[in-house]
């Protein structure tokens, strides 16, 4: 096995470990390193954890040992995906993530998680080092970035750096590093500076992610849908009458059934949401677009031979506009497995380990907060655009409501039961 895969795997197991932990408690201690800690330095994380939690603000910290990894791009990444990781699954507006190396100084990574991604505030990279490279320690480290993570969330001034000077040996109140016996290295030269280049090259590549991920502070505006595919003249044409099949074979009658069922849907669609047009809930538009999408194909089947007789068409369930390499996809989400219809990019994203772009509409009728559709109680999300069962008879089964106004959202068990419903 490689140095690269031996890495690669002790960071999975860190992974594993580190979110069993975090399931149950906000506070993870690496087992390696749990016997070298004080008490002094147990109780002081506990109580920096105790008056974070004070604030409502949702925090998880893990103090590891020095991770044996080949470079700190690994770590960074690590830490990072992981912040993002239980943003993701608490639903918060911020998270605050710490994790801290705690060898003879706490190497800290400080994570404020919103939807755009993790970010660390700039005074946060402000930490005290010594001449020889050390960190603060771990009980000084930890209380100062949680402080600094919750005024950034908040908006207010960072806190003070820490009280660190060792100029005055023969102060003990200034003097920590005797005071402590951790004896840290060249106590007359602690500076207070920007941390190592590395964290400067952290930052810029997390703007760099955040700016990937900006789309999931924004409602959906693009593609253009209604001039670019003509979607209210085709919408017209769909309620015209439907050919009615030459040949007397069950098959093609259920065809033209589906294509009834969705000239209704598209009637009760357009009924419920008159202004689906230009309606900031682009959701609509997309689901106009795809029952004219499917009406082509009924027609179609209708005016054709049997032998050129095609499959029904799918969307991808993130972006119901990409139509290109369907496939069916198991894709995690909110703590289950979905099997859902998904495009090629979408594949390739994910397998790559990113997020990609998808749907984002209003949390609720008049509502500026962008979420997934498919995290809405509504028929779009019941349907998955044709992930679970086909959009048309979604909407006749709900009765095309208008969005939900309620601030929760689908479980796992609706959407489950959603797609038991079965496909196409």
């Amino acid at each position: 096995m490689t140095e690269k895969t031996t890495a690669a795997s002790a960071l999975q197991e860190l992974r594993s470990r580190i979110l069993d932990a975090w399931a149950g408690d906000r506070i993870y201690i690496d087992e390696i390193i749990a016997p070298g800690l004080t008490d002094r330095q147990v109780s002081a994380i506990e109580r920096a954890s105790a008056e974070t939690a004070q604030t409502g603000l949702p925090h998880f910290i893990a103090v590891v040992s020095e991770v044996p990894i080949g470079s700190d791009d690994d770590w960074m990444r690590f830490s990072s995906d992981l912040a993002y990781t239980m943003h993701e699954e608490r639903g918060a507006e911020q998270t605050l993530v710490l994790f801290s190396q705690a060898g003879g100084g706490a190497k800290t990574q400080a994570y404020l998680v919103d939807d755009n991604g993790p970010a660390i505030p700039p005074e946060s990279r402000q930490l005290t080092r010594s001449a020889s490279d050390d960190f603060l320690p771990v009980e000084l480290a930890v209380p100062h970035q949680l402080k600094t993570l919750v005024a950034a969330a908040e908006g207010t001034d960072a806190p003070a750096a820490p009280d660190f000077d060792t100029r005055d040996a023969g102060d003990r109140r200034e003097d920590y590093i005797s005071a402590t016996g951790l004896n840290l290295g060249n106590p007359d030269a602690l500076v207070f500076g920007a941390v190592a280049v590395t964290a400067l090259g952290l930052s810029a590549w997390l703007m760099r992610r955040r700016e990937r991920y900006s789309w999931k502070t924004a409602l959906t505006t693009q593609p253009e849908l209604v001039r670019s595919r003509a979607l209210t003249d085709r919408a017209d044409a769909v309620l015209e009458p439907l050919p009615e099949p030459a040949e007397a074979v069950t098959e093609i009658w259920d065809v033209y059934d589906r294509g009834r069922r969705v000239q209704d849907a598209l009637t009760l669609l357009i009924d419920n949401h008159p202004d689906w047009a230009d309606s900031p809930d682009f959701a609509h538009r997309h689901a106009v677009n795809t029952l004219i999408s499917t009406d082509r194909w009924v027609r179609a089947q209708l005016r054709s031979r049997q032998r050129t007789r095609t499959e029904p068409p799918r969307f991808c369930f993130l972006f119901p506009h990409h139509t290109k390499g369907i496939e069916e996809f198991v894709l995690r989400q909110q703590g289950t497995n979905l099997t859902v219809d998904l495009c090629a990019d979408c594949r390739t994203e994910v397998e790559a380990g990113h997020e990609p772009a998808r749907l984002m509409v209003p949390k609720r009728p008049g509502s500026k907060r962008p979420v997934p559709y498919y995290l809405r109680d509504d028929a779009y999300a019941h349907s998955g655009f044709g992930s679970f069962q086909p959009l048309e008879d979604a909407l006749l089964e709900s009765g095309c409501p208008d969005t939900s106004t309620t601030d929760v959202p689908p479980t796992a068990h609706t959407l489950r039961t959603n797609m038991s419903r079965g496909r196409r």
